[in-house]
Protein backbone atom coordinates (compact mmCIF):
# COMPACT_ATOMS: atom_id res chain seq x y z
CA UNK A 1 0.00 0.00 0.00
CA UNK A 2 1.05 3.74 -0.41
CA UNK A 3 2.31 5.48 2.47
CA UNK A 4 -0.33 8.30 3.54
CA UNK A 5 1.49 11.96 2.91
CA UNK A 6 0.20 14.52 5.47
CA UNK A 7 0.59 13.65 8.61
CA UNK A 8 0.45 10.35 11.25
CA UNK A 9 -2.64 7.57 10.18
CA UNK A 10 -5.92 8.03 11.90
CA UNK A 11 -6.14 5.40 14.62
CA UNK A 12 -7.14 1.90 13.43
CA UNK A 13 -11.01 0.37 15.26
CA UNK A 14 -10.82 -2.38 17.05
CA UNK A 15 -12.60 -5.39 14.77
CA UNK A 16 -15.90 -6.80 16.25
CA UNK A 17 -14.70 -10.06 18.34
CA UNK A 18 -14.94 -12.74 16.13
CA UNK A 19 -15.26 -11.17 12.52
CA UNK A 20 -11.98 -10.98 11.56
CA UNK A 21 -10.70 -7.85 9.79
CA UNK A 22 -9.10 -7.86 6.21
CA UNK A 23 -5.95 -5.62 5.66
CA UNK A 24 -7.89 -3.19 4.44
CA UNK A 25 -10.37 -2.49 7.10
CA UNK A 26 -13.49 -4.59 5.63
CA UNK A 27 -15.31 -7.30 6.71
CA UNK A 28 -14.94 -10.83 5.46
CA UNK A 29 -17.89 -11.62 3.39
CA UNK A 30 -20.53 -13.65 4.52
CA UNK A 31 -21.57 -16.68 1.88
CA UNK A 32 -25.08 -17.94 2.00
CA UNK A 33 -27.02 -20.76 0.11
CA UNK A 34 -29.23 -19.64 -2.63
CA UNK A 35 -31.69 -22.47 -1.69
CA UNK A 36 -33.86 -19.85 0.78
CA UNK A 37 -34.40 -16.65 -1.19
CA UNK A 38 -34.94 -18.12 -4.85
CA UNK A 39 -38.00 -17.05 -5.92
CA UNK A 40 -40.77 -18.78 -4.60
CA UNK A 41 -41.68 -22.06 -6.73
CA UNK A 42 -44.63 -24.62 -6.51
CA UNK A 43 -44.84 -27.88 -4.73
CA UNK A 44 -44.44 -30.98 -7.52
CA UNK A 45 -45.51 -34.36 -7.73
CA UNK A 46 -42.88 -36.39 -9.97
CA UNK A 47 -43.87 -40.28 -11.04
CA UNK A 48 -40.57 -41.83 -10.16
CA UNK A 49 -41.92 -45.45 -10.92
CA UNK A 50 -44.93 -46.72 -13.49
CA UNK A 51 -46.53 -46.27 -17.01
CA UNK A 52 -45.77 -42.51 -16.56
CA UNK A 53 -42.86 -42.65 -14.49
CA UNK A 54 -40.92 -39.22 -15.26
CA UNK A 55 -44.06 -37.03 -15.27
CA UNK A 56 -44.03 -34.04 -13.51
CA UNK A 57 -47.14 -32.41 -12.02
CA UNK A 58 -46.91 -28.34 -10.41
CA UNK A 59 -49.34 -27.96 -7.66
CA UNK A 60 -50.57 -24.89 -8.23
CA UNK A 61 -53.96 -25.13 -7.12
CA UNK A 62 -55.76 -25.89 -3.66
CA UNK A 63 -57.37 -29.46 -3.99
CA UNK A 64 -56.35 -32.12 -6.89
CA UNK A 65 -58.37 -35.84 -7.40
CA UNK A 66 -55.51 -38.18 -9.02
CA UNK A 67 -56.80 -40.97 -10.57
CA UNK A 68 -56.73 -43.08 -13.47
CA UNK A 69 -60.04 -41.05 -15.20
CA UNK A 70 -59.07 -38.68 -17.82
CA UNK A 71 -61.34 -35.82 -15.72
CA UNK A 72 -58.65 -36.01 -12.98
CA UNK A 73 -56.72 -33.15 -12.85
CA UNK A 74 -53.44 -35.40 -12.52
CA UNK A 75 -54.01 -38.56 -14.60
CA UNK A 76 -52.23 -41.81 -14.14
CA UNK A 77 -52.84 -44.02 -17.27
CA UNK A 78 -52.41 -46.44 -15.02
CA UNK A 79 -54.71 -50.05 -14.67
CA UNK A 80 -53.10 -50.58 -11.09
CA UNK A 81 -54.54 -47.05 -10.50
CA UNK A 82 -58.69 -46.28 -9.09
CA UNK A 83 -60.45 -43.66 -11.70
CA UNK A 84 -60.84 -41.78 -8.35
CA UNK A 85 -57.32 -42.57 -6.07
CA UNK A 86 -56.63 -39.69 -3.91
CA UNK A 87 -57.23 -36.41 -2.97
CA UNK A 88 -54.89 -33.66 -2.35
CA UNK A 89 -55.91 -30.73 -0.42
CA UNK A 90 -53.56 -27.75 0.67
CA UNK A 91 -53.88 -26.17 4.13
CA UNK A 92 -51.73 -23.71 6.00
CA UNK A 93 -49.91 -26.28 7.60
CA UNK A 94 -48.63 -27.85 3.91
CA UNK A 95 -50.55 -30.40 1.88
CA UNK A 96 -52.57 -33.38 2.92
CA UNK A 97 -52.97 -36.79 1.03
CA UNK A 98 -56.28 -39.28 1.58
CA UNK A 99 -57.35 -42.12 -0.21
CA UNK A 100 -60.65 -42.57 -1.99
CA UNK A 101 -61.24 -45.86 -1.11
CA UNK A 102 -59.13 -47.29 -3.47
CA UNK A 103 -59.31 -50.65 -4.74
CA UNK A 104 -55.59 -51.49 -3.96
CA UNK A 105 -55.21 -47.91 -1.43
CA UNK A 106 -52.42 -45.40 -0.94
CA UNK A 107 -49.25 -45.94 0.96
CA UNK A 108 -46.87 -43.09 2.31
CA UNK A 109 -43.61 -44.14 2.53
CA UNK A 110 -44.93 -48.07 2.84
CA UNK A 111 -47.24 -47.06 5.56
CA UNK A 112 -51.25 -47.43 4.70
CA UNK A 113 -52.87 -44.06 4.31
CA UNK A 114 -56.18 -44.85 6.44
CA UNK A 115 -56.60 -41.05 7.32
CA UNK A 116 -55.48 -37.59 6.11
CA UNK A 117 -51.78 -37.24 5.96
CA UNK A 118 -49.72 -34.36 6.00
CA UNK A 119 -46.73 -34.98 3.14
CA UNK A 120 -43.16 -34.17 4.00
CA UNK A 121 -40.56 -32.89 1.31
CA UNK A 122 -39.17 -36.05 -0.29
CA UNK A 123 -42.78 -38.72 1.08
CA UNK A 124 -42.70 -41.02 -1.88
CA UNK A 125 -46.67 -41.96 -2.24
CA UNK A 126 -47.69 -45.32 -3.51
CA UNK A 127 -50.66 -45.93 -5.93
CA UNK A 128 -50.73 -49.40 -7.26
CA UNK A 129 -47.51 -50.09 -9.29
CA UNK A 130 -47.19 -45.97 -9.75
CA UNK A 131 -45.08 -44.15 -7.56
CA UNK A 132 -44.61 -40.52 -6.90
CA UNK A 133 -42.07 -38.14 -5.19
CA UNK A 134 -43.86 -35.12 -3.48
CA UNK A 135 -41.14 -32.17 -3.52
CA UNK A 136 -41.62 -28.93 -2.20
CA UNK A 137 -38.19 -26.74 -2.37
CA UNK A 138 -39.63 -23.80 -1.55
CA UNK A 139 -40.60 -24.56 1.87
CA UNK A 140 -37.09 -25.81 2.96
CA UNK A 141 -34.92 -24.20 5.47
CA UNK A 142 -31.57 -21.65 4.38
CA UNK A 143 -28.74 -22.61 5.48
CA UNK A 144 -25.85 -19.72 6.36
CA UNK A 145 -22.46 -21.05 5.82
CA UNK A 146 -19.98 -20.44 8.48
CA UNK A 147 -16.68 -18.42 8.11
CA UNK A 148 -13.06 -19.53 6.86
CA UNK A 149 -11.29 -20.84 10.09
CA UNK A 150 -7.45 -19.71 10.91
CA UNK A 151 -5.86 -16.91 12.46
CA UNK A 152 -7.09 -13.77 12.78
CA UNK A 153 -5.42 -11.41 9.17
CA UNK A 154 -3.02 -9.21 11.20
CA UNK A 155 -2.72 -5.44 9.39
CA UNK A 156 0.42 -5.13 7.26
CA UNK A 157 3.26 -2.80 9.15
CA UNK A 158 5.00 -1.84 6.07
CA UNK A 159 4.75 1.80 4.58
CA UNK A 160 4.61 4.38 7.40
CA UNK A 161 1.81 2.85 9.20
CA UNK A 162 2.92 2.39 13.01
CA UNK A 163 2.83 -0.89 14.30
CA UNK A 164 1.25 1.05 17.54
CA UNK A 165 -2.36 1.03 15.89
CA UNK A 166 -2.78 -2.82 16.90
CA UNK A 167 -2.12 -3.63 20.57
CA UNK A 168 0.43 -5.97 21.48
CA UNK A 169 -0.56 -8.81 24.47
CA UNK A 170 2.06 -8.05 26.52
CA UNK A 171 4.28 -11.11 27.44
CA UNK A 172 4.86 -12.18 31.18
CA UNK A 173 5.80 -10.19 33.82
CA UNK A 174 5.55 -7.12 31.42
CA UNK A 175 3.07 -4.80 32.36
CA UNK A 176 -0.15 -3.97 30.15
CA UNK A 177 0.43 -0.79 28.14
CA UNK A 178 -2.19 1.64 29.26
CA UNK A 179 -4.79 2.20 25.73
CA UNK A 180 -6.74 5.23 25.12
CA UNK A 181 -9.70 3.08 26.22
CA UNK A 182 -8.55 2.60 29.11
CA UNK A 183 -7.45 5.85 30.28
CA UNK A 184 -10.78 7.36 29.10
CA UNK A 185 -12.79 4.63 31.58
CA UNK A 186 -10.45 6.23 34.10
CA UNK A 187 -11.12 9.40 33.71
CA UNK A 188 -14.92 8.78 33.50
CA UNK A 189 -16.86 10.46 36.55
CA UNK A 190 -19.21 9.06 38.75
CA UNK A 191 -22.25 10.81 36.77
CA UNK A 192 -21.20 8.95 33.33
CA UNK A 193 -21.07 5.64 34.88
CA UNK A 194 -24.34 6.13 36.62
CA UNK A 195 -25.29 6.80 32.96
CA UNK A 196 -24.07 3.65 31.81
CA UNK A 197 -25.75 1.52 34.31
CA UNK A 198 -29.13 3.17 33.68
CA UNK A 199 -28.45 2.32 30.23
CA UNK A 200 -27.14 -0.93 30.76
CA UNK A 201 -30.29 -1.94 32.98
CA UNK A 202 -32.47 -0.23 30.35
CA UNK A 203 -30.87 -2.43 27.97
CA UNK A 204 -31.77 -5.99 30.27
CA UNK A 205 -35.10 -4.85 30.45
CA UNK A 206 -35.44 -4.42 26.65
CA UNK A 207 -34.07 -7.81 26.90
CA UNK A 208 -37.14 -9.07 29.44
CA UNK A 209 -39.49 -7.43 27.90
CA UNK A 210 -38.45 -9.53 24.38
CA UNK A 211 -38.45 -12.58 25.98
CA UNK A 212 -41.97 -12.21 27.21
CA UNK A 213 -43.01 -11.31 24.02
CA UNK A 214 -41.18 -14.11 22.60
CA UNK A 215 -43.44 -16.43 25.36
CA UNK A 216 -46.92 -14.28 23.87
CA UNK A 217 -45.97 -15.44 20.93
CA UNK A 218 -45.44 -18.89 20.87
CA UNK A 219 -48.05 -19.39 23.33
CA UNK A 220 -50.49 -17.22 20.54
CA UNK A 221 -49.03 -20.04 17.88
CA UNK A 222 -49.61 -22.57 20.15
CA UNK A 223 -53.20 -21.41 19.90
CA UNK A 224 -53.06 -21.07 16.41
CA UNK A 225 -51.91 -24.28 15.79
CA UNK A 226 -55.08 -25.81 18.11
CA UNK A 227 -57.83 -23.39 16.38
CA UNK A 228 -56.06 -25.02 13.02
CA UNK A 229 -56.29 -28.90 14.27
CA UNK A 230 -59.53 -28.27 14.93
CA UNK A 231 -61.03 -26.72 12.05
CA UNK A 232 -59.54 -29.69 10.34
CA UNK A 233 -61.11 -32.16 12.76
CA UNK A 234 -64.56 -30.15 11.49
CA UNK A 235 -63.83 -30.45 8.14
CA UNK A 236 -62.64 -34.13 8.26
CA UNK A 237 -65.60 -35.05 9.98
CA UNK A 238 -68.13 -32.77 7.86
CA UNK A 239 -66.37 -34.86 4.35
CA UNK A 240 -67.05 -38.25 6.25
CA UNK A 241 -70.83 -37.08 7.00
CA UNK A 242 -71.29 -36.11 3.19
CA UNK A 243 -69.35 -39.63 2.16
CA UNK A 244 -71.58 -41.38 4.57
CA UNK A 245 -75.15 -39.47 2.85
CA UNK A 246 -73.40 -40.52 -0.61
CA UNK A 247 -72.78 -43.64 0.16
CA UNK A 248 -76.24 -44.12 1.21
CA UNK A 249 -77.31 -42.74 -2.00
CA UNK A 250 -75.93 -45.63 -3.91
CA UNK A 251 -77.14 -47.85 -1.56
CA UNK A 252 -80.71 -47.10 -2.39
CA UNK A 253 -80.10 -47.23 -6.19
CA UNK A 254 -78.55 -50.71 -6.24
CA UNK A 255 -82.26 -51.59 -4.57
CA UNK A 256 -83.75 -49.73 -7.03
CA UNK A 257 -85.46 -47.29 -4.99
CA UNK A 258 -84.29 -44.06 -6.82
CA UNK A 259 -86.95 -41.94 -5.47
CA UNK A 260 -86.07 -42.36 -2.40
CA UNK A 261 -81.67 -42.10 -3.57
CA UNK A 262 -82.63 -38.57 -4.84
CA UNK A 263 -83.70 -37.32 -1.52
CA UNK A 264 -79.99 -38.03 0.02
CA UNK A 265 -78.95 -36.99 -3.39
CA UNK A 266 -80.61 -33.15 -3.14
CA UNK A 267 -79.49 -33.17 0.77
CA UNK A 268 -75.80 -34.06 -0.31
CA UNK A 269 -76.08 -31.42 -3.41
CA UNK A 270 -77.48 -29.06 -1.03
CA UNK A 271 -74.33 -29.28 1.41
CA UNK A 272 -72.00 -30.00 -1.31
CA UNK A 273 -72.70 -28.12 -4.75
CA UNK A 274 -69.41 -29.28 -6.23
CA UNK A 275 -69.34 -33.17 -4.63
CA UNK A 276 -67.96 -35.14 -6.99
CA UNK A 277 -70.06 -37.98 -8.79
CA UNK A 278 -73.70 -36.36 -7.24
CA UNK A 279 -74.23 -34.51 -10.30
CA UNK A 280 -74.44 -37.60 -12.37
CA UNK A 281 -76.71 -39.52 -9.83
CA UNK A 282 -79.21 -36.98 -9.89
CA UNK A 283 -79.40 -36.99 -13.70
CA UNK A 284 -79.69 -40.79 -14.02
CA UNK A 285 -82.57 -40.13 -11.14
CA UNK A 286 -84.88 -37.84 -13.33
CA UNK A 287 -84.43 -40.83 -16.22
CA UNK A 288 -84.99 -43.83 -13.53
CA UNK A 289 -87.69 -42.20 -11.38
CA UNK A 290 -90.24 -42.17 -14.15
CA UNK A 291 -89.54 -45.89 -15.30
CA UNK A 292 -89.96 -46.56 -11.71
CA UNK A 293 -93.58 -44.68 -11.35
CA UNK A 294 -94.42 -47.15 -14.95
CA UNK A 295 -93.31 -50.35 -13.27
CA UNK A 296 -95.23 -49.60 -10.38
CA UNK A 297 -98.63 -48.50 -12.25
CA UNK A 298 -97.98 -51.80 -14.41
CA UNK A 299 -98.13 -53.97 -11.07
CA UNK A 300 -101.26 -51.87 -9.94
CA UNK A 301 -102.85 -52.65 -12.59
CA UNK A 302 -101.86 -56.94 -12.78
CA UNK A 303 -103.36 -57.01 -9.17
CA UNK A 304 -106.36 -55.35 -10.43
CA UNK A 305 -106.24 -57.91 -13.45
CA UNK A 306 -105.97 -55.00 -16.07
CA UNK A 307 -103.81 -56.79 -18.27
CA UNK A 308 -104.14 -54.16 -21.22
CA UNK A 309 -103.21 -51.31 -19.01
CA UNK A 310 -100.24 -53.57 -17.36
CA UNK A 311 -98.83 -53.73 -20.43
CA UNK A 312 -99.49 -49.91 -21.80
CA UNK A 313 -97.19 -49.34 -18.73
CA UNK A 314 -94.16 -51.67 -18.91
CA UNK A 315 -94.10 -50.47 -22.68
CA UNK A 316 -93.41 -46.54 -21.59
CA UNK A 317 -90.41 -48.29 -19.09
CA UNK A 318 -87.32 -46.70 -21.55
CA UNK A 319 -84.68 -49.49 -22.96
CA UNK A 320 -81.65 -48.35 -21.71
CA UNK A 321 -83.33 -48.45 -18.21
CA UNK A 322 -80.85 -49.66 -15.42
CA UNK A 323 -84.64 -51.47 -13.86
CA UNK A 324 -83.98 -54.18 -15.82
CA UNK A 325 -84.08 -57.00 -13.95
CA UNK A 326 -87.85 -55.75 -12.29
CA UNK A 327 -88.78 -54.78 -15.81
CA UNK A 328 -87.91 -58.49 -16.67
CA UNK A 329 -90.00 -59.82 -13.34
CA UNK A 330 -92.78 -57.77 -14.41
CA UNK A 331 -93.36 -59.16 -18.00
CA UNK A 332 -92.92 -62.29 -16.45
CA UNK A 333 -96.06 -61.53 -14.15
CA UNK A 334 -97.66 -60.10 -16.96
CA UNK A 335 -97.41 -63.36 -18.50
CA UNK A 336 -98.68 -65.59 -15.86
CA UNK A 337 -101.19 -63.55 -14.77
CA UNK A 338 -103.03 -63.80 -18.80
CA UNK A 339 -102.37 -67.23 -18.23
CA UNK A 340 -104.77 -67.16 -15.02
CA UNK A 341 -107.12 -64.79 -16.11
CA UNK A 342 -108.22 -67.62 -19.29
CA UNK A 343 -108.49 -69.94 -16.63
CA UNK A 344 -110.88 -68.20 -14.89
CA UNK A 345 -112.98 -67.45 -18.44
CA UNK A 346 -112.71 -70.88 -18.72
CA UNK A 347 -114.28 -71.58 -15.41
CA UNK A 348 -117.13 -69.26 -16.06
CA UNK A 349 -117.56 -70.61 -19.74
CA UNK A 350 -118.66 -73.81 -18.12
CA UNK A 351 -121.98 -72.29 -16.31
CA UNK A 352 -123.57 -71.08 -19.74
CA UNK A 353 -125.23 -68.68 -18.43
CA UNK A 354 -125.36 -65.17 -20.50
CA UNK A 355 -123.73 -63.34 -17.37
CA UNK A 356 -120.95 -65.61 -16.85
CA UNK A 357 -120.06 -65.77 -20.20
CA UNK A 358 -120.04 -61.72 -20.96
CA UNK A 359 -117.61 -61.73 -18.49
CA UNK A 360 -115.75 -64.16 -19.67
CA UNK A 361 -115.29 -62.80 -23.05
CA UNK A 362 -114.65 -59.08 -21.52
CA UNK A 363 -111.71 -60.86 -19.80
CA UNK A 364 -110.50 -62.56 -22.89
CA UNK A 365 -110.65 -59.12 -24.38
CA UNK A 366 -108.27 -58.34 -22.01
CA UNK A 367 -105.73 -61.11 -22.74
CA UNK A 368 -106.17 -60.68 -26.37
CA UNK A 369 -105.15 -57.00 -25.93
CA UNK A 370 -101.79 -57.87 -24.38
CA UNK A 371 -100.72 -60.76 -26.20
CA UNK A 372 -102.83 -61.46 -29.25
CA UNK A 373 -101.80 -65.03 -30.12
CA UNK A 374 -102.73 -66.09 -26.97
CA UNK A 375 -103.82 -69.64 -28.65
CA UNK A 376 -106.45 -70.53 -25.37
CA UNK A 377 -107.54 -66.94 -25.12
CA UNK A 378 -108.39 -66.87 -29.16
CA UNK A 379 -110.46 -70.32 -28.12
CA UNK A 380 -112.49 -69.13 -25.23
CA UNK A 381 -113.40 -65.73 -26.78
CA UNK A 382 -114.42 -67.08 -30.34
CA UNK A 383 -116.68 -69.25 -28.32
CA UNK A 384 -118.01 -66.87 -26.05
CA UNK A 385 -119.06 -64.95 -28.90
CA UNK A 386 -120.93 -67.55 -30.30
CA UNK A 387 -122.88 -68.39 -26.87
CA UNK A 388 -123.87 -64.76 -26.63
CA UNK A 389 -125.35 -64.32 -29.55
CA UNK A 390 -127.53 -67.69 -29.51
CA UNK A 391 -128.53 -66.62 -25.45
CA UNK A 392 -129.22 -63.07 -27.23
CA UNK A 393 -130.69 -64.23 -30.30
CA UNK A 394 -134.79 -62.54 -30.52
CA UNK A 395 -137.29 -65.07 -30.66
CA UNK A 396 -139.11 -64.86 -34.02
CA UNK A 397 -142.40 -62.79 -33.84
CA UNK A 398 -145.42 -65.15 -33.04
CA UNK A 399 -148.90 -63.92 -34.41
CA UNK A 400 -151.23 -64.41 -31.94
CA UNK A 401 -153.96 -66.65 -32.60
CA UNK A 402 -157.23 -66.79 -30.60
CA UNK A 403 -156.96 -68.59 -27.10
CA UNK A 404 -157.00 -72.01 -27.44
CA UNK A 405 -159.02 -73.89 -24.94
CA UNK A 406 -155.92 -75.74 -23.25
CA UNK A 407 -154.04 -72.84 -22.99
CA UNK A 408 -155.23 -71.70 -19.74
CA UNK A 409 -154.91 -75.10 -18.27
CA UNK A 410 -151.25 -75.30 -19.38
CA UNK A 411 -150.65 -71.38 -17.79
CA UNK A 412 -152.26 -72.71 -14.02
CA UNK A 413 -150.23 -76.30 -14.82
CA UNK A 414 -146.74 -74.26 -14.85
CA UNK A 415 -147.76 -72.15 -11.93
CA UNK A 416 -148.02 -75.14 -10.07
CA UNK A 417 -152.09 -75.23 -9.44
CA UNK A 418 -152.62 -78.60 -10.56
CA UNK A 419 -156.08 -78.67 -9.51
CA UNK A 420 -156.97 -76.12 -11.81
CA UNK A 421 -155.46 -77.35 -14.86
CA UNK A 422 -157.70 -80.53 -14.56
CA UNK A 423 -160.43 -78.64 -13.59
CA UNK A 424 -160.13 -76.36 -17.12
CA UNK A 425 -159.45 -79.54 -18.93
CA UNK A 426 -162.31 -81.44 -17.88
CA UNK A 427 -164.61 -78.61 -19.30
CA UNK A 428 -162.79 -79.09 -22.86
CA UNK A 429 -162.43 -82.44 -22.91
CA UNK A 430 -165.16 -83.24 -25.58
CA UNK A 431 -164.20 -79.73 -27.71
CA UNK A 432 -161.17 -80.99 -29.04
CA UNK A 433 -158.58 -84.20 -28.71
CA UNK A 434 -156.05 -81.69 -27.20
CA UNK A 435 -157.74 -81.37 -24.45
CA UNK A 436 -158.22 -85.23 -23.65
CA UNK A 437 -153.93 -85.30 -24.61
CA UNK A 438 -153.10 -82.92 -21.38
CA UNK A 439 -155.24 -84.42 -19.05
CA UNK A 440 -153.57 -87.70 -19.88
CA UNK A 441 -150.49 -85.93 -19.69
CA UNK A 442 -150.90 -83.73 -16.36
CA UNK A 443 -152.58 -87.30 -14.79
CA UNK A 444 -149.17 -89.09 -15.69
CA UNK A 445 -146.98 -86.35 -14.18
CA UNK A 446 -149.29 -86.07 -10.98
CA UNK A 447 -148.84 -89.19 -10.35
CA UNK A 448 -144.70 -89.09 -10.59
CA UNK A 449 -144.71 -85.90 -8.96
CA UNK A 450 -146.46 -87.58 -6.11
CA UNK A 451 -143.63 -89.93 -5.70
CA UNK A 452 -140.88 -87.63 -6.62
CA UNK A 453 -138.81 -88.87 -3.27
CA UNK A 454 -138.37 -92.24 -4.66
CA UNK A 455 -138.19 -91.78 -8.55
CA UNK A 456 -134.79 -92.91 -9.72
CA UNK A 457 -133.21 -91.73 -12.70
CA UNK A 458 -135.66 -93.11 -15.35
CA UNK A 459 -138.24 -91.88 -13.06
CA UNK A 460 -137.06 -88.37 -13.31
CA UNK A 461 -136.27 -88.20 -16.85
CA UNK A 462 -140.02 -89.29 -17.35
CA UNK A 463 -141.01 -86.88 -15.25
CA UNK A 464 -139.21 -83.83 -17.04
CA UNK A 465 -139.85 -84.44 -19.97
CA UNK A 466 -144.19 -84.93 -19.53
CA UNK A 467 -143.35 -81.21 -18.03
CA UNK A 468 -141.58 -80.40 -20.99
CA UNK A 469 -144.30 -81.42 -23.28
CA UNK A 470 -147.04 -79.68 -21.44
CA UNK A 471 -145.05 -76.20 -20.70
CA UNK A 472 -143.83 -76.67 -24.43
CA UNK A 473 -140.31 -76.24 -23.29
CA UNK A 474 -141.39 -73.57 -21.12
CA UNK A 475 -141.18 -75.59 -17.48
CA UNK A 476 -143.39 -75.40 -14.37
CA UNK A 477 -142.77 -74.73 -10.65
CA UNK A 478 -143.15 -77.39 -10.18
CA UNK A 479 -140.25 -79.37 -12.31
CA UNK A 480 -138.06 -77.14 -10.80
CA UNK A 481 -137.86 -79.05 -7.91
CA UNK A 482 -137.81 -82.42 -9.83
CA UNK A 483 -134.49 -80.73 -11.77
CA UNK A 484 -132.79 -79.97 -8.75
CA UNK A 485 -133.27 -83.86 -7.90
CA UNK A 486 -132.65 -85.01 -11.14
CA UNK A 487 -129.62 -82.94 -11.74
CA UNK A 488 -128.01 -84.48 -8.38
CA UNK A 489 -128.85 -88.02 -9.38
CA UNK A 490 -127.50 -87.43 -12.51
CA UNK A 491 -124.19 -85.91 -11.57
CA UNK A 492 -123.58 -88.84 -9.05
CA UNK A 493 -123.59 -91.06 -11.90
CA UNK A 494 -121.51 -88.56 -13.71
CA UNK A 495 -118.59 -88.35 -11.21
CA UNK A 496 -118.72 -92.22 -11.38
CA UNK A 497 -118.26 -92.51 -15.06
CA UNK A 498 -115.57 -90.26 -14.87
CA UNK A 499 -114.16 -91.86 -12.57
CA UNK A 500 -114.07 -95.01 -14.22
CA UNK A 501 -112.31 -93.70 -17.01
CA UNK A 502 -116.58 -93.78 -19.17
CA UNK A 503 -116.05 -90.00 -20.71
CA UNK A 504 -118.24 -90.44 -22.78
CA UNK A 505 -121.10 -91.32 -20.32
CA UNK A 506 -119.75 -88.92 -17.99
CA UNK A 507 -119.94 -86.44 -20.57
CA UNK A 508 -123.96 -87.45 -21.24
CA UNK A 509 -124.81 -87.71 -17.92
CA UNK A 510 -123.53 -84.44 -16.86
CA UNK A 511 -125.18 -82.29 -20.08
CA UNK A 512 -128.74 -84.28 -18.32
CA UNK A 513 -127.97 -82.62 -14.98
CA UNK A 514 -127.54 -79.13 -16.39
CA UNK A 515 -130.24 -79.43 -18.22
CA UNK A 516 -132.27 -80.60 -15.00
CA UNK A 517 -130.57 -78.00 -12.94
CA UNK A 518 -128.49 -75.18 -15.13
CA UNK A 519 -126.95 -73.99 -12.00
CA UNK A 520 -125.36 -77.31 -10.56
CA UNK A 521 -121.87 -76.50 -10.27
CA UNK A 522 -120.32 -79.85 -9.96
CA UNK A 523 -122.20 -81.06 -13.16
CA UNK A 524 -120.77 -77.61 -14.46
CA UNK A 525 -117.05 -78.14 -13.71
CA UNK A 526 -117.29 -81.92 -14.90
CA UNK A 527 -118.65 -80.36 -18.54
CA UNK A 528 -115.23 -78.01 -17.98
CA UNK A 529 -112.44 -80.90 -17.13
CA UNK A 530 -114.45 -83.50 -19.95
CA UNK A 531 -113.91 -80.77 -22.63
CA UNK A 532 -110.04 -80.47 -21.55
CA UNK A 533 -110.06 -84.10 -21.45
CA UNK A 534 -111.15 -84.19 -24.96
CA UNK A 535 -108.56 -81.65 -26.07
CA UNK A 536 -105.61 -83.47 -25.04
CA UNK A 537 -107.47 -87.25 -26.25
CA UNK A 538 -107.94 -84.89 -29.90
CA UNK A 539 -104.13 -84.14 -29.74
CA UNK A 540 -103.37 -87.69 -28.68
CA UNK A 541 -105.08 -89.35 -31.28
CA UNK A 542 -104.21 -86.54 -34.10
CA UNK A 543 -100.30 -87.40 -33.23
CA UNK A 544 -100.84 -91.05 -34.06
CA UNK A 545 -103.44 -90.81 -37.05
CA UNK A 546 -100.58 -91.65 -39.86
CA UNK A 547 -98.58 -94.14 -37.65
CA UNK A 548 -102.04 -96.06 -35.98
CA UNK A 549 -104.99 -95.12 -37.56
CA UNK A 550 -106.63 -98.23 -35.88
CA UNK A 551 -105.86 -96.48 -32.15
CA UNK A 552 -106.51 -93.13 -33.09
CA UNK A 553 -110.22 -93.99 -34.57
CA UNK A 554 -111.49 -95.13 -31.44
CA UNK A 555 -110.25 -91.88 -29.33
CA UNK A 556 -111.68 -89.79 -32.04
CA UNK A 557 -114.87 -91.40 -32.06
CA UNK A 558 -114.42 -90.86 -27.78
CA UNK A 559 -114.12 -87.05 -29.07
CA UNK A 560 -116.93 -86.81 -30.98
CA UNK A 561 -119.45 -88.22 -28.38
CA UNK A 562 -117.55 -85.61 -25.35
CA UNK A 563 -118.08 -82.91 -26.83
CA UNK A 564 -121.46 -80.97 -28.34
CA UNK A 565 -122.12 -80.89 -32.09
CA UNK A 566 -121.26 -77.22 -32.33
CA UNK A 567 -118.04 -77.74 -30.63
CA UNK A 568 -114.99 -76.67 -32.93
CA UNK A 569 -113.08 -79.82 -31.59
CA UNK A 570 -116.52 -82.22 -32.20
CA UNK A 571 -116.50 -81.15 -35.91
CA UNK A 572 -112.86 -81.81 -36.57
CA UNK A 573 -112.98 -85.18 -34.64
CA UNK A 574 -115.99 -86.04 -36.53
CA UNK A 575 -114.00 -85.62 -40.08
CA UNK A 576 -111.48 -87.60 -38.76
CA UNK A 577 -113.52 -90.68 -37.89
CA UNK A 578 -115.17 -90.34 -41.47
CA UNK A 579 -111.30 -90.57 -43.10
CA UNK A 580 -110.59 -93.27 -40.78
CA UNK A 581 -113.20 -95.24 -41.47
CA UNK A 582 -112.71 -95.35 -44.90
Amino acid sequence: MNTMSNGPPPARRRPTSGTPSSGTGQRAPVRRSTAGVSAARPAKLVVIAGPSEGAEFPLSELEYTVGRASDNPICLQDTSVSRKHITLRKESAGWYVSDMKSGNGTLVNDEPVTDETLLANGDVITLGDSEMRYEDVANSTAKVQAPPSGPRPRPSTSGSRSSSAVPVRPGPGRARPQTSRASAAAEQTPEMQRKKMRMKLAGVGVVVVLLAGLGVARTRMQKQQEEQGRIEQEQRQYREQLGGLFQEAKNLVREGQWQQAKVKLMELQEQAPEYPGVADYLKAADKEIPNQGHLTAAQTAMTKGELASAQASLAKVGSDTQLYEQLKTARRALTDAADTRTKEANTLMATRQLESVQKAKAITDDVLATFPEHRDGKLINEEAVRIIADLTRPEPVKVTAAPKPWEPAVDRFRDGDMTGAVAILNTCLGKTPQCKQYMTQMTEFGNLYKKLEDLDAKGLTRLLALDKDITDGRGSKMARNAGTRAATTFYKSAAAAKASAQYTRAMELARRALQADPNHTGAANIVSDLRAKAKDLYMQAYSIKDSSPDEALPQFKDVVSMTPPDDELHGKAQGWVEKLSR
